[in-house]
């Protein structure tokens, strides 16, 4: 089954189990012990634990459901900027907005991660957007070998556990509801970032605001900085013929989505068919020698890693100054 298929076959059957019976998450269901919410806290999940009861999901998440929880680690939330954290703690609404968007009305149990394909995409409770699911394999497969990383929006699954109304996977980073809405698409990313250079490149090609066949690509987007670092000239006789633009910024470009815990030291292809090389060292990671300074900014149409220099090949540069991988 593809993805969109698998995607709407879920969907769907959400639906009819959401839209069946209102109150089937009712607090009166006492069918088992070991519930969602007594899980995080016998797992030292406690930052969510308390979340969850700040959020008045207790009751729902002890419920019958069956569910499946992405639950970060006290850590995951400790890297949220104070001010963001505050903001959310004051309004139950976003808060509860924030975590039913890690919960799926329906199990995913382990068999079903190592039996899928590479990428998928479930609903979530909260309704706006999907997560993205990415199953990364021994020698870099695309089926039968075993797992090496599952992925969840870029946050790596860390621990799976078993609750009697679902499962827990723990993940080492909290998940943005607007990660995969329509609107957060390449051109929005880029905006945020301040990365108006490659913006503009985007611009003179004349490269649509929303990829509307949603095919998933990686981009390692130089920042301005690393622009402004090129010879003089350089940048603007590139602008000048979109030919050699086109071919020179497709080799920032790969196909699929590429997590930084999904690479792998060793060659990748650019989409522009250029042999690039990727180096994966002590949490540190560079593309065509280029330092990876923010990694997996998630859109609708993949991931966004900003690096801190551009890639040229012999073709960009002027006769007397020479670069290769």
């Amino acid at each position: 089954m593809n993805g969109f298929l698998l995607a709407t076959f879920l969907l769907l059957a959400v639906g009819s189990t959401l839209g069946s019976n209102s109150n089937q998450y009712s607090s009166s269901y006492t069918g088992c012990r070991d519930t969602i919410p007594s899980v995080l806290k016998k797992n030292g999940l406690t930052k969510l634990a308390a979340l969850v009861t700040e959020a008045g999901l207790v009751d729902t998440l002890s419920g019958p459901g069956p569910f499946t929880l992405f639950a970060p680690t006290d850590e995951a939330f400790a890297y949220i900027d104070p001010n963001t954290l505050k903001i959310i703690l004051e309004d139950v609404d976003l808060l509860k907005d924030i975590l039913t968007y890690h919960v799926v009305a329906f199990e995913v149990p382990p068999s079903f991660l190592s039996a899928t394909q590479q990428v998928y995409q479930l609903p979530t409770v909260q309704g706006s957007a999907p997560v993205r699911i990415n199953v990364y394999r021994e020698n870099g497969a695309i089926t039968f070998d075993p797992v090496k990383t599952v992925t969840v929006n870029g946050a790596l699954v860390l621990r799976k556990l078993k609750a009697c109304n679902g499962y827990v996977y723990v993940i080492d980073k909290v998940l943005n509801p607007k990660d995969l809405m329509a609107e957060n698409d390449e051109l929005e990313i880029l905006k945020q970032y301040g990365l108006t250079t490659m913006k503009m490149i985007f611009d003179v090609l004349g490269v649509l605001p929303v990829n509307i066949f949603y095919l998933p690509e990686t981009i390692f987007a130089p920042t301005d900085a690393a622009f402004a670092a090129l010879p003089p000239g350089l940048l603007d006789s590139l602008l000048a013929d979109k030919k050699k633009l086109y071919k020179f910024i497709n080799n920032h470009f790969v196909s699929g989505y590429h997590y930084s815990r999904g690479l792998e030291t060793g060659p990748i292809l650019s989409a522009f068919g250029a042999v690039v090389d990727v180096q994966v060292s002590h949490g540190k990671i560079t593309y065509g020698g280029a330092n990876v300074v923010i990694p997996d900014i998630t859109n609708v149409q993949g991931v966004i890693h900003v690096i801190d220099a551009v890639l040229l090949t012999d073709e960009d540069y002027p006769a007397d100054q020479k670069y290769s991988y």
